[in-house]
């Protein structure tokens, strides 16, 4: 095997997550890929609860609150409905790492909230860091380069999903975010231990 993520190894994931989702839900497969299709994010049955640290919304960091709890499970601090719709489509991707509940789902949550606040056409107007996860630097020239930015490639993801990515696809944004976070950090945990005590992961 050559590491890296192909379509179908991305559309395979996609759907054993959509279909892990509506069983946890107790959903028909055709009302999660409507609700999907529709850009409705499927219901979390969680209370919200308030995001201990701000998200600046303008793809930046910001500066660290200087707290390194993480927020608590189940916390989704959406900003809107785009931003409820990326998180949902997140959690699904990010459940074949372990990372869709808990601990690690709810540090994934601050992480990109902090960053993005799950915006995929966020940019950061000083450094260029681009989308949900703020890559930056790591396109390949004109094999992953998007129609709007080439911030997002490698990490074993294929040049067509850092396309995606690098043309505003918030899915391919994440998919892209959790192999980077899986090769950096190992975990949500660990990259946002590094954003608190850096201000960036």
């Amino acid at each position: 095997m050559s590491g890296r993520i192909n379509g179908f190894s991305l559309a395979y994931t996609a759907v054993g997550a959509v279909v892990l989702w509506s069983g946890i839900k107790g959903e028909t497969l055709t009302d999660t890929f409507r609700g999907l299709l529709s850009g409705t994010a499927p219901a979390l049955d969680e209370e919200p609860i308030t995001q201990s640290s701000s998200s600046s919304g303008s793809g930046s960091s910001s500066s660290s609150s200087g707290s390194t709890a993480s927020a608590p499970a189940g916390d989704t601090g959406a900003a809107g409905a785009g931003a409820a719709a990326n998180q949902a489509t997140a959690r699904l991707l990010a459940a074949p790492y372990g990372w869709s509940t808990g601990t690690e789902w709810a540090d994934l949550v601050s992480l990109w909230n902090r960053e993005s606040s799950w915006d995929n056409q966020a940019t950061n107007p000083g450094s260029g860091a681009y989308g949900i996860a703020q890559a930056l630097g790591h396109g390949d020239g004109a094999n992953t380069a998007g129609t709007v930015t080439n911030e997002y490639g490698g990490y074993g993801v294929s040049d067509s999903v850092a396309q995606a990515a690098n043309s505003g696809s918030a899915a391919a944004q994440i998919t892209w975010g959790l192999a980077y976070i899986k090769a950096t950090y190992g975990s949500p945990e660990s990259a946002w231990a590094t954003e608190e005590s850096q201000g960036a992961y």
